[in-house]
């Protein structure tokens, strides 16, 4: 029945020579990589005006009230083109990466060719964190935008962004490219309707059919000019750094290059340009759109927290319309399905760090479905975990979240200028520049979130790091110790027999009993029976029992006064062991097998307790000699 469910849930298997024809298009690849990055123009530009609307808060109203949407609307723009020139740089670089490395582990693999375990360690800990994060903050902004229609009371948002999370765990389990499929309709409804709102939005204002901002660029500058220079500065900086989380989810592709088509790394290149250009054009239109329709505010300062895009939406194709309806169900789902990104990426970055060793080695194994399950419900475990512990509350999460990201991409730029240098294949002065204008850029960028989102709660991640790369260490460490004592002896090893004394715990005498002596005298001709005494009226008739059925095989009594079976038992095994000149005693535990699972219910289970104890006991072999009942 359990295998018919998983089957119903998962899909057949399919064979390991299906792997390439699973491997992802350009098409597909955008809208299973680049979910995240693009479902960031939803809320990059909300990050921005929330960031300058609070500054001004902490300041006592440094902006008036009545210009304030116009002024922190008109500096969101070349915060935002900015972050564009940024995000230009970065992805010119990781296609870089993406050539340099194309088996994928983006900055992992950088830093640990170039820069050494350490740097790796850092890199692979701030993605893990970064990736999980993306996965709690998507589902629960796209849960937040579904509530803020009324569609559903706020209430149910917990268990909502639970099950979206396990829904999209199953989409994933059923194969990438099967996920990938389904995913990408909605992705490129997305573009479109993001695409239409825009287009119609210019459109309406250069023909007047929306009101322009009432406050004047001019008033703009002449406020800005009475403020210090200093202070303008710091308003910038801290917009730039809430903003910058237009980056995240930009790193994906390069973590995840052999997931797609040959030529895997031409076809990755292609898509991370397109994923570029796309989220520019979307995400300085909509920046730009909050700008000149009046009256664009954070989500907090509006009646029943809608959303920036809401705002803009309700502003170009009005309130209640078809597309204003399709805008925010596409966004609520793109929103929901950047987790994608993560589900693409988490697993395939725990197989790399998996056969470094810093990771369980089961994290390498394919499933079913040719996708790394493993990585895929861990993921979703870690995630449940955060959407339950911040109460679903994306904002709580979102100082958490571009730290990791932005660590990353430094450590893979001065991966990349190290590369460079040893390489020195042609071009690669300009490709060096590049990466040097990367490194400083994201590494100061780097510090102000950690300035800035220190005391939001950015300091979790900082704390989260280090465990995490002791924990890489601890595994690598534990699989280079078994490495060492599982390495074969030198000048070779023919096994030999071992004399040895076998010992079949005998609870009763039954048919069930009587296969279990039989193997005990096929592999020893040292057999003892053994009972623990808890009921003198029970030893007594197996005694009798014995005498007939025994067949000569010495049976043991061990009293138990206080009625346990396993201490008198773990102090005779050692007895035995001393007893004889040989460093290997068999335990065997007979063992009936009901029909039905369920009947085991009605049965002691003593051999699995005892088959735990005996576990971690040198010198012990345990083995189960069952025997099967029918109805």
């Amino acid at each position: 029945m359990s295998n018919r469910l998983k089957r119903l849930i998962v899909g057949n298997p399919l064979a390991s020579h299906r792997e390439r024809h699973e491997r992802l298009s350009i098409p597909i690849g955008l809208a299973v990589f680049a979910s995240d990055a693009l479902s960031s123009t939803a809320y990059a530009t909300e990050e921005i005006l929330i960031a300058l609307f609070l500054f001004s808060a902490n300041k006592d109203a440094l902006i008036p009230k009545e210009i304030a949407p116009a002024f922190y609307g008109f500096w969101a723009i070349p915060v935002a083109i900015a972050i564009i020139l940024l995000m230009f740089i970065v992805v010119m670089s990781y296609r870089e990466v993406i050539y340099a490395h194309p088996n994928g582990g983006g900055s992992f693999e950088v830093a640990k060719t170039n820069m050494g375990a350490t740097a790796s360690q850092i890199a692979g800990s701030a993605l893990l964190i970064d990736y999980v994060l993306t996965v709690a903050v998507s589902v629960c902004s796209g849960v937040a935008n579904i509530t803020s229609t009324g569609w559903m009371p706020a209430e149910h948002k917990v268990s909502l962004s639970v099950g979206l999370v396990l829904l999209i765990m199953i989409m994933n389990l059923r194969g990438v490219k099967e996920s990938g499929k389904a995913f990408a309709v909605p992705a490129f409804i997305f573009m479109f309707s993001m695409l239409a709102l825009i287009v119609s939005g210019l459109y309406q204002v250069f023909t007047g059919q929306i009101q322009h901002q009432s406050v004047s660029t001019l008033q703009v500058l002449q406020q800005a000019q009475a403020m210090s220079p200093w202070l303008l500065g710091a308003l910038l900086i801290k917009a730039f750094s809430h903003g910058c989380a237009a980056l995240t989810g930009v790193e994906a592709v390069s973590n995840g290059v052999q997931a797609f088509k040959e030529p895997a790394e031409y076809n990755a290149s292609k898509t991370m340009v397109y994923m570029g250009l796309v989220l520019a054009v979307i995400f300085l239109g909509v920046t730009y759109l909050a700008y000149v329709i009046p009256g664009i505010v954070p989500p907090e300062m509006t009646v029943g927290n809608k959303t920036v895009v809401s705002q803009i939406a309700a502003g170009v194709f009005g309130n209640g319309t078809f597309m204003f309806f399709l805008v925010q169900s596409v966004t609520a789902l793109i929103l929901i399905l950047a987790a994608n990104t993560s589900f693409a990426g988490f697993p395939r970055l725990g197989m790399i760090l998996a056969q470094e060793g810093y990771l369980p080695r089961q994290l390498m194994n394919l499933g079913d479905r040719l996708v790394y399950s493993n990585g895929i419900v861990i993921l979703s475990f870690f995630a449940i975990l955060l959407i339950g512990f911040y109460k679903a509350d994306y904002n709580a999460m979102m100082p958490l979240y571009a730290i990791g990201v932005f660590l990353s991409f430094t450590i893979a730029q001065w991966g990349m200028i190290k590369h460079h240098k040893i390489e020195k294949k042609p071009g690669w002065e300009h490709r060096a520049i590049i990466n040097t204008l990367g490194a400083l850029a994201t590494g100061v960028v780097t510090l102000i979130l950690i300035v800035e989102k220190f005391r939001e709660g950015a300091w979790i991640v900082l704390v989260a790091m280090p465990i995490i790369i002791a924990i890489f260490r601890k595994i690598k460490n534990h699989y280079a110790s078994i490495g060492k004592q599982l390495a074969l002896p030198e000048g070779g090893y023919c096994p030999i027999a071992i004399e040895h004394t076998v010992l079949v715990l005998v609870s009763s005498l039954h048919r069930g009993t009587i296969p279990a002596l039989e193997y005990a005298k096929t592999i020893s001709e040292r057999v003892e029976a053994v009972h623990v005494e808890l009921n003198p009226a029970a030893t007594e008739r197996l005694k009798r029992a014995w005498e007939a059925w025994g067949c000569g095989i010495p049976l043991t009594i061990l009293k138990s006064p206080y009625r346990s079976i396993t201490e008198p038992l773990m102090e005779y095994i050692d007895e035995v062991e001393d007893r004889y000149e040989h460093d290997l005693v068999t335990i065997i535990v007979p063992e009936f097998v009901t029909k039905k699972s369920w009947h085991n219910l009605l049965h002691n289970q003593t051999s699995i307790m005892l088959k735990a104890l005996l576990r971690y006991r040198p010198g012990k072999v345990v083995t189960t000699v069952r025997y099967h009942l029918h109805e």
